[in-house]
C-alpha cells in the first residue's frame, strides 16, 4: 500500500506548525493562518493525487477537520494560562487528532486511483530520479520533524510531569538540537546507517552529563533518584529518537 496520503498529512502538519515555531500561546489570527497554510498543501497534494472530485473532498473535509483540532487542540494544551484540567483534555484531543489522522491517511490512500507520477518536464531532472509518491513521504517526514516532532515532545513531557517549559532552561538548545538531530537520525536511518545514527545518540549523551550531573547537584531537596532535569533529557531524548527512527522507517517503507 502506498503511503503517499500519509507523506501528504505529515507535510500540511508540518507547514502549519512550522509557522508557530516558538510559539507555544498563538493568537486566533495566527492560528488560522497556520491552518489556511496547512489545507493549502493538503489542497494542492489531492489535486495532484487526482482522487476525483467527490472523493478528494471528502479527504479534504476529513484531514482538513483533523487538522484544525491538532492545532488547536496542541495550542491549548501547551497555555500555560488553563487550568490543569483543561490542558489535559486538550492534550488528549491533540494525540486523538493526530493519531486518527495518520489512520484516515493510510487507509484514505485506496480512494486515489492512480499512482503519483512526475509531471513530462521533470524528467530529465535530479528530481526523477526517485517516484514522485516516496519524495512526498521523505518531504512529509522531514516537515514533521521540524515543529511537528517538537510539540509532540512537548506535550508528551506535560503529561507525565516533566514540562519542558521548566527544565528547558537548564538544559538550553532543545528546540533547535532536536529538530536536526532528529533530520540527521532520519537521514542515516534512511540509507540503513542505523550505526551511526547510534553514534549521534551515544555522543548527545557524552555531551549532556556535566549539565546533567551539575543538575543533580543542585536539587534543592536531597533525593537518592534522578532530578527532573535528568527525566526530561531522558525522556524527551527517547521520545525524539523514537519519532526520527519512526520517520526513517516510513522512508523506508514508502
Amino acid at each position: 500500500m502506498s503511503l503517499v496520503l500519509v507523506g501528504l498529512w505529515l507535510a500540511s502538519i508540518g507547514v502549519g506548525d512550522l509557522l508557530r515555531a516558538s510559539h507555544d500561546v498563538v493568537t486566533l489570527r495566527r492560528l488560522a493562518g497556520c491552518l489556511g497554510a496547512a489545507v493549502a498543501v493538503l489542497l494542492l497534494g489531492l489535486v495532484l493525487l487526482e482522487p476525483g472530485f467527490a472523493r478528494g473532498l471528502l479527504l479534504l473535509v476529513l484531514l482538513g477537520a483533523l487538522l484544525a483540532a491538532w492545532l488547536a487542540a496542541s495550542t491549548a494544551a501547551l497555555d500555560p494560562r488553563r487550568s490543569a484540567r483543561e490542558r489535559d483534555l486538550a492534550r488528549a484531543a491533540a494525540f486523538a487528532a493526530l493519531g486518527t489522522g495518520a489512520v484516515t491517511a493510510l487507509l484514505g490512500v485506496q480512494l486515489v486511483d492512480d499512482p503519483l507520477t512526475w509531471p513530462g518536464f521533470v524528467d530529465r531532472t535530479i528530481a526523477s530520479r526517485w517516484p514522485a509518491s516516496d519524495l512526498v513521504v521523505a518531504l512529509g517526514v522531514v516537515a514533521a520533524q521540524l515543529v511537528t516532532a517538537n510539540i509532540v515532545v512537548r506535550l508528551l513531557l506535560d503529561a507525565v510531569g516533566v514540562p519542558a517549559t521548566t527544565n528547558e532552561k537548564q538544559l538550553k538548545g532543545g528546540r533547535v538540537l532536536g529538530p536536526m538531530e532528529r533530520i540527521f537520525i532520519v537521514g542515516l536511518g534512511a540509507l540503513g546507517e542505523l550505526t551511526a545514527a547510534a553514534i549521534v545518540v551515544a555522543a548527545k549523551g557524552l555531551l549532556r552529563f556535566p549539565e546533567l550531573q551539575r543538575a543533580q547537584q543542585q536539587q534543592t531537596l536531597p533525593t537518592d533518584g534522578p532530578s527532573d532535569v535528568t527525566e526530561y533529557f531522558l525522556i524527551g531524548s527517547f521520545a525524539s529518537w523514537l519519532l526520527a527512527l519512526g520517520g526513517a522507517a516510513l522512508i523506508y517503507l514508502a
